[in-house]
């Protein structure tokens, strides 16, 4: 993106090393990762081609790379440093991944029959405009029947923004590090995400789970 643009400070080694460094949700998202694969693997078992646009350290792409031995992975991300978690986190897949660097917001260069999109924690840096522009572009690049998943953190109500921070609080303590990363603009919201896919043209959409502030929107094509 841009700078100025909430993801230019991923453009920063600093930034994206302290995220790394301070990941507390690692465990946390091991249950909806299996549960995104598995759906896949339901509806599609024959998966070839997956794409995985913001995919930092490709911890969610590795879990589909397991589950689908044929199939080849596409990394994309605009940090290097994230490139380079990647490449030693998936190093045992050899060539079955490519990487690119790229924001999630150029997705021209993609394939255009994917099997599967798949994002996680990267669109809520998207204000409902830029959310709905890049469900519909990641429409265009699947094939029918492709499968775009989305595990990411969404903004609650205001009344239930501070009882869930209470809950988290106890139960995933926030990094007293410096330099953690902070969510300063609005996150958006679950209608924001299920509008942007009805404008994208998915009309099968379903939230297979959540947590707190964090939720796996699963969208299948028609076709």
């Amino acid at each position: 993106m841009p700078e100025g643009t909430p993801v230019s400070e991923w453009l920063d080694p600093t930034v994206a090393t302290s995220w790394l460094e301070q990941d507390s949700l690692v465990g946390f998202l091991v249950l909806p990762r299996r549960i995104a694969a598995t759906l896949v693997a339901g509806d599609r078992p024959r998966t070839k081609l997956v794409a995985d646009i913001g995919s930092g350290p490709g911890d969610f792409l590795e879990v589909l790379l397991d589950l689908f031995p044929g199939a080849h992975g596409i990394w994309t991300d605009v940090s290097t440093v994230m490139e380079d978690a990647a490449r030693a986190r998936l190093a045992r897949f050899s060539d079955r991944v490519s990487y690119r660097l790229t924001d999630m917001t150029d997705l021209a260069q993609l394939p255009g029959d994917l099997d599967v999109v798949m994002t996680s924690r990267a669109s809520h840096h998207l204000d409902p405009a830029r959310l709905a522009r890049f469900y519909n572009e990641a429409a265009e690049h699947l094939a029918p029947g492709g499968w775009l998943l989305n595990l990411d953190h969404i903004g609650p109500a205001p009344v239930w923004d501070a009882r869930l921070r209470a809950v988290r609080k106890q139960l995933i303590p926030p990094s007293d590090k410096a330099g953690a990363h902070k969510h300063n603009d609005a996150l958006p919201s679950v209608a924001d995400h299920l509008d942007g896919l009805a404008k994208a043209g998915f009309s099968d959409v379903e939230m297979p789970w959540r947590g707190l502030y964090t939720c796996l929107l699963a969208a299948r094509r028609d076709g």
